[in-house]
């Protein structure tokens, strides 16, 4: 039976008090509890010492007088802007061959002539002249920290371009048996009788059969991070639709 407008007048005349309440006694109970948690927060948060000061950052921080100086200079701003993209890319101190690296030679020809007798071609002989044109362009890497091959035009040795692999070795020490045993591990992607890929290019090299000298160098980053070693060859392999005749089948 459904209350007429007197009665639920009459009722909430009666219980209106009761609703107040428990309104009143809810927003208490909610004052309360942020309070709590307010106290508490404040109480754990890790307070800076009265002495803090913000470290500067790139936009608040003064300049150095070098810094100044350098908005005046447009090459020097060139070159710092260079530095900054290469990070920690050392320079090495150009001083020619390093200690041991004669010995490192020495043995990078060993051990490719090793792996040559098992593709029956002949051995490679090391020459001083192209060791030094190795070596030159394993200290510009250092230098420059960049992995690239040399331009061809500074290439050429008695009127031809030289064949060239390069690698780069992380904090341990770069050895003749790591390197040349990285470059031979892409003939497991070669396909004996086709022309050589990119990716091969470095195996294709070593046991060409064309191939008569070949210069070492290595060089190392001057924070002592990076190692480079080069090696030329002469004649050069990797040529197109030569492959067939230059690169065998393992004899072993």
């Amino acid at each position: 039976m459904a209350l007429s407008a007197t009665q639920m007048s009459l009722c909430f005349q009666s219980y209106w008090y009761m609703w107040l309440t428990s309104a009143l006694s809810g927003l208490l109970f909610m004052g309360i509890d942020i309070g709590i948690a307010a106290f508490f927060m404040a109480k754990f948060r890790k307070r800076k010492p009265s002495n803090y000061k913000r470290p500067p950052t790139v936009d608040n921080r003064p300049l150095s007088p070098t810094e100044i100086k350098t908005f005046d200079d447009p090459e020097r701003n060139t070159a710092s802007r260079r530095s900054r993209i290469r990070g920690s890319s050392a320079k090495s101190d150009n001083s020619g061959i390093m200690d041991g690296s004669n010995d490192f030679a020495h043995a990078t020809c060993e051990m490719i002539n090793l792996f040559r007798q098992q593709y029956d071609v002949p051995s490679v002989e090391l020459d001083d002249q192209l060791s030094e044109i190795a070596q030159d362009w394993a200290n510009q890497m250092a230098e420059t920290g960049k992995l690239e091959h040399r331009p061809l035009e500074s290439r050429n040795f008695a009127r031809q371009s030289l064949g060239e692999n390069y690698l780069a070795q992380y904090q341990t020490e770069l050895t003749a048996n790591k390197m040349v045993r990285k470059w031979m591990k892409e003939g497991r992607r070669y396909r004996f009788g086709y022309d050589g890929r990119r990716d091969t290019s470095n195996f294709t090299q070593l046991v060409w059969q064309g191939t008569r000298q070949i210069g070492v160098g290595r060089a190392r980053s001057a924070d002592g991070n990076w190692w480079y070693g080069v090696v030329v060859f002469d004649p050069p392999g990797n040529i197109p639709n030569q492959y067939a005749e230059n690169v065998k089948f393992p004899t072993e």
